[in-house]
């Protein structure tokens, strides 16, 4: 697994402390999201799914009563640290965890989908996630389109990291990149795969990109 302990001990050098500007816009939408659900924290229920160390739990540490989803053991060792006061289940998230509805407010940050690298399991993350999500609840989800993976490696990020990306389809849908983690496969369904299944559960999508290499997407209103 690539995410394994001497990974997961660089996670914060490499992916927390050169984006912080991301990450401001992160927690922004989540006090956003959060304030609209209208319960009290503690009667929200919130799922990270792909949480890695929990970032975004310890940062709104009573927000919300908080489950992160995470393949990678070393991840969660790292996340019950940081954020103590959240419940952690190891499992795939391509795998029907939890029940329908179980969620005021489901996440899943930094495109952590890709990593499924095929349509299909993506597809069944996404239908996983709308599911997760109770009546009138939310869900917010980053996703990477080819086309900013294809302007990658001419980046200031790029640049500052040394992280270099490939293409294993000449239209970058499926990438992939190598680091001290291993070789990443991943792939990148357009936007629409997934603002249209949001579309047809939920009363209002937001789609926003950031400027840099997210889309922000944001579902309002699960549908009954």
């Amino acid at each position: 697994m690539i995410y394994g302990e001497q990974y997961a001990a660089e996670y914060a050098r490499l992916y927390i402390a050169p984006w912080r500007a991301k990450h401001q816009r992160n927690l922004a939408n989540l006090r956003r999201i959060l304030e609209a659900l209208g319960a009290e924290p503690s009667q929200r229920r919130w799922l990270d799914v792909a949480c890695g160390p929990a970032w975004h739990f310890a940062q709104l540490p009573s927000a919300a009563r908080q489950v992160g989803l995470d393949l990678s053991t070393a991840q969660l060792r790292r996340a019950r640290a940081l954020a103590p006061q959240a419940a952690f289940v190891c499992a795939d998230m391509a795998q029907s965890v939890f029940a329908r509805g179980s969620f005021d407010l489901v996440t899943s940050f930094w495109a952590a989908y890709c990593y499924l690298d095929d349509f299909d399991r993506i597809a069944q993350f996404l239908e996983n996630v709308i599911a997760w999500v109770r009546p009138a609840g939310a869900c917010y989800l980053e996703i990477l389109l080819a086309g900013d993976v294809a302007s990658f490696n001419a980046s200031r990020y790029a640049g500052a990291t040394g992280f270099q990306v490939f293409a294993r389809t000449p239209d970058f849908v499926r990438w992939g990149y190598r680091d001290r983690g291993g070789e990443h496969l991943m792939t990148s369904p357009p936007q629409e795969f997934f603002t249209e299944p949001l579309a047809a559960a939920f009363d209002r999508v937001e789609a926003e990109h950031d400027g840099a290499f997210m889309v922000h997407l944001i579902a309002h209103g699960k549908h009954r």
